[in-house]
């Protein structure tokens, strides 16, 4: 079995010119020569050009390919332990993003909600989506020792639970929005009642506020909780629910 460079490309379904670079970085070089001084490809190669498409299709790169077969850095079953655990981060990445889209696209689908209007802040509802996860990941660390709390934030990870924070979170950004807008007393009534709706589904968003004046907490995790909100409205909601929260605080 030999054969020109485009003979071989049209049998392993490749083109000239990636077999033209795989062998200018020297990943699958032809060592034999016809009589016209040419490369030409054997069975050998052919093999070669498999390993090659099947190490690919687990996910290394054309570099990780080379120094595998070149060096065997790892054994085989190694190596496909390393890239399952690959395949499997990048699963639950994939996964994470899925999330997201599918909580925005129920925003979208919830009746009376203007996509006009939502897509004016869909960037923001998108951040908050993505943000969440590593979000309650440190408020668990955070509050190991408190169980009352850890029990209210595990119910973070419900996704019926989810659909309706994240209405209320839209009513409430919409709300803000109005109250900036109009400036009167029926729209900072409606931002109330929102947040005590939120207030009443998420009872320890009330101790979470609190790491907002933690200096050490927000030092430590400062990149995480620095959100895509417009400031003018990240400030309105933090003077809001310090407001709400020591009105009910007087109240009790």
């Amino acid at each position: 079995m030999e054969m020109t460079i485009g003979q071989f490309a049209k049998v392993v379904g490749s083109t000239v010119r990636t077999l033209r670079y795989y062998d200018k970085m020297e990943l699958l070089t032809p060592k034999k020569v016809n009589k016209n001084g040419r490369k030409v490809y054997t069975r050998l190669d052919w093999e070669l050009f498999q390993q090659i498409m099947i190490l690919k299709h687990f996910g290394l790169s054309l570099n990780e390919i080379k120094e595998q077969m070149t060096n065997q850095k790892l054994k085989n079953r190694e190596l496909l332990q390393v890239q399952k655990q690959l395949i499997e981060q990048k699963q639950v990445e994939l996964n994470d993003k899925l999330e997201v889209i599918t909580r925005m696209e129920r925003l979208y689908n919830i009746e009376g909600i203007s996509e006009e209007e939502l897509n004016e802040f869909a960037f923001i509802m998108l951040d908050l989506f993505r943000r969440e996860k590593s979000q309650i990941q440190i408020w668990e660390e955070h509050f190991a020792d408190d169980k009352e709390i850890l029990k209210e934030i595990k119910i973070l990870h419900d996704p019926e639970y989810q659909e309706k924070m994240d209405r209320e979170t839209w009513y409430l950004i919409q709300a803000i929005r109005n109250a900036l807008h109009f400036n009167d007393s029926t729209s900072r009534k409606k931002v109330q009642e929102v947040l005590n709706k939120m207030d009443n589904l998420f009872p320890a968003s009330r101790k979470i506020l609190k790491l907002v004046e933690d200096d050490l907490f927000l030092a430590k995790y400062n990149h995480e909780f620095t959100t895509y909100f417009p400031e003018n409205i990240a400030s309105y909601i933090y003077k809001e629910l310090k407001a709400y929260y020591n009105e009910n605080d007087n109240n009790e």
